[in-house]
């Protein structure tokens, strides 16, 4: 057979194992692994002496495009910027208008497949008592994960979350939760109001632990009772990873994500980085940071994701006066690799498996992306090539946002992607785009109908 692509004296990085070997890719598939490469011919040839080859990564919880906001972020840069992080799919998930109808998907699917550079899917959302009757439709239309919240300003009420429950049962699908208690949340902002605090820190002291904790709880309390399929959106407690630990002992459908600034700040970094830190749900102590890498690393906590929900300069800027104007959300997609990777595998705190498991193959399994996630015959050649022991400080400047800042400024990081591969197609070369913007599509996950 003769390939359209082979990647040869490689270190081949899967959920199972390492070893090195060569790949032959043909029609956007990994179509053959084999120990000589000279086993295989092909179009064009990549010699990754000295390098991994990881499978495309999958950030499942991006806020990249909103119709009403593109000032903050949208398909273009969004998915340039993961491009260059070596993400090959993103889920994307509403911001504020919401995908909970068949037109509106539609919309971002249309305006994804003329300005993606890489594959993504969709989250609906966000679920509430009026909109509940539009998710099978929506499911029809390939999307596997549905948002909600227990908390305002898009709180769903408990009886439409058993409602939810049930219909994943039905049409196997998962609901996606914003888990804070609503009335613990609105009692501590209250008080914090009443001290007359404007700094950053006091946004993350204002939102409590335990409204997380509470929350949590009882949607575990819902899934004993009603079963069904349940992910936990960027938990950020010691509290959390017990309730996902005693969900899964329990046999419960249970799943749960850190994001990487929960993983590497605490509410204490606030004081240097102001509002460029303000998000929800806020940071946390210490304490809690150490829990969530002890969740990733016991594979307690399934996912490393990002929340990527970066806003203007200005929309940040007025925070540093008065922090409750500022907006709350974070850039993170092209860095998300680089920082699990430095932080997990490079510290000895996760394997190279567990790495690929977090970032790849958990996410593909849980959010119903069948052909990725791995790297064997069958499966879609999403791939990145880089060197292990290549290392540069982030700068904003180098970045692909559309609001060029990041609160990562000048960590130096490893797992930079020197090549990156998307369905056969080299995308990114020696740290260069050669890709173009609408080669990416829209995803259809697993779900009942698509089965």
């Amino acid at each position: 057979m003769f390939y359209d692509l082979k990647i040869v004296n490689a270190k081949i990085a899967t959920i199972s194992g390492v070893y090195e070997g060569a790949i032959g890719v043909s029609e956007g598939k990994i179509k053959a692994i084999v120990k000589n490469g000279d086993m295989l011919k092909a179009e064009k040839t990549l010699d990754a002496r000295g390098k991994l080859v990881l499978p495309g990564v999958i950030d499942v919880h991006a806020h990249i495009y909103d119709p009403r906001f593109i000032h903050r972020e949208d398909f273009e840069h969004g998915t340039l910027a993961a491009a260059f992080g070596g993400v090959t799919t993103v889920i994307v998930m509403p911001l504020d208008t919401h995908i909970d109808n068949v037109e509106a998907l539609k919309h971002y699917i249309e305006v994804g497949e003329k300005e993606s550079y890489i594959n993504f899917s969709i989250q609906g959302g966000f679920i509430k008592s009026d909109n509940i009757g539009n998710v099978e439709e929506l499911a029809r239309q390939g999307i596997r994960a549905f948002k909600m919240f227990t908390c305002r300003p898009y709180m769903a009420s408990d009886d439409v979350f058993i409602k939810m429950l049930e219909l994943t049962k039905k049409l196997d699908i998962i609901i996606t939760v914003h888990a804070e208690d609503d009335h613990i949340l609105d009692h501590g902002i209250r008080e914090a109001l009443k001290t007359g605090r404007k700094d950053p820190v006091i946004h993350h002291l204002s939102r409590s632990p335990l409204a997380e904790k509470a929350a949590m709880e009882k949607l575990l309390t819902y899934l004993e009772y009603v079963g069904g399929n349940l992910h936990l959106c960027h938990i950020t407690t010691k509290y959390a990873v017990d309730i996902i630990r005693m969900g899964k002992e329990k046999g419960l459908n249970i799943t749960g994500e850190a994001c990487t600034h929960h993983l590497l700040f605490t509410y204490n970094d606030a004081k240097k980085w102001g509002p460029y830190l303000k998000m929800n749900p806020p940071l946390r102590s210490k304490e809690h940071v150490e829990a969530l890498w002890k969740g990733l690393q016991q594979g307690i906590v399934d996912i490393v994701t990002t929340d990527h929900a970066p806003g203007s300069r200005d929309e940040k800027e007025v925070g540093w006066e008065d922090i409750w104007k500022a907006w709350g959300g974070v850039a993170g997609v092209e860095t998300l690799l680089p920082i699990t990777f430095t932080y997990g595998f490079k510290k000895n705190v996760l394997s190279l498996e567990r790495t690929i498991e977090v970032l790849s193959f958990n996410p593909a399994r849980i959010f119903g992306l069948k052909s990725k996630g791995d790297i064997k015959p069958g499966l879609d050649a999403d791939l990145i090539v880089l060197d292990p022991n290549y290392a540069r400080k982030v700068k904003a400047e180098n970045l692909h946002y559309k609001n060029p800042w990041t609160p990562y400024e000048g960590l130096e990081l490893y797992g930079w992607p020197e090549t990156v591969i998307l369905r056969g197609s080299v995308i990114v070369e020696n740290y260069e785009l050669v890709g173009v913007k609408g080669q990416g599509k829209f995803i259809r996950a697993l779900n009942v109908f698509s089965k």
